[in-house]
């Protein structure tokens, strides 16, 4: 059955904040770690909305449905 262009939107969103919350605390973590530094929280998220938005793209060039 073939999706309509809603429920593709949804899953392209859902899909974008599963991957945002994943890239946020990896890269909390990360930078925590290695530099033992407070991380800028709007440096944090302007890269993890930068990284969620180019594996969205890249989801949304590869699905062919």
């Amino acid at each position: 059955m073939k999706m309509q262009k809603w429920e593709k939107a949804i899953e392209y969103v859902l899909i974008g904040v599963i991957v945002f919350i994943g890239f946020v605390s990896l890269f909390y973590s990360w930078i925590d770690s290695a530099f033992n530094i407070i991380v800028n929280i709007y440096l944090l998220t302007g890269l993890a909305v930068a990284v969620s938005l180019a594996v969205v793209l890249i989801v949304m060039a590869f699905d062919e449905r």
